[in-house]
């Protein structure tokens, strides 16, 4: 038991700010803080490694006469294979490195949400760094509130990479 008057109210905010699940909220931040990042970082590959192999795995159907038109191409692709998974890891770690401003896919995420505007989910995020990556004149930029006050200022640099089937 607490034996000090702060220490008491210290203990006391703490039981105040239990959340549903019974994780403790201090200063903003919870102990799965750490596991929203992970889980994010996820999503944002996840959508890199689906929309590079969507795109290969479109273009190489229409080659053979199969038309998509009018349909959500994601719907009807195959599984995103592992070696897409792979290539968008690399792409994300590539990333990373040219844009010394941000530790995390993660940050990069919500920085772009709250510095720009940005009002996609993370695994659009991860789409639109992964079609940018393999060229694609349009990036997460395309994306962005136009009426939203440019306050950017970390780079964001996406190399090129080149995924094929």
């Amino acid at each position: 038991m607490p034996t000090n008057k702060t220490e008491k109210l210290f203990q006391k905010a703490l039981a105040a700010a239990r959340t549903p699940r019974g994780r403790a909220v201090v200063f903003g931040h919870s102990r799965s803080q750490s596991q929203r990042a992970d889980h994010l970082d996820k999503e944002i590959i996840k959508g890199m490694a689906r929309a590079v192999f969507v795109d290969q795995w479109q273009v190489r159907q229409e080659e053979h006469g199969r038309s998509f038109l009018g349909m959500n191409i994601n719907e009807h692709a195959p599984k995103t294979p592992s070696r897409a998974m792979a290539w968008a890891k690399d792409n994300a770690k590539q990333i990373l490195a040219l844009s010394p401003g941000f530790k995390t896919l993660t940050e990069m995420f919500e920085y772009v949400v709250s510095a720009r505007g940005y009002n996609r989910n993370a695994e659009t995020f991860g789409s639109d760094l992964g079609l940018q990556s393999v060229g694609y004149g349009t990036g997460w930029e395309d994306r962005v509130d136009a009426d939203y006050p440019e306050t950017l200022q970390e780079t964001i640099t996406v190399p090129h990479n080149e995924f094929y089937l």
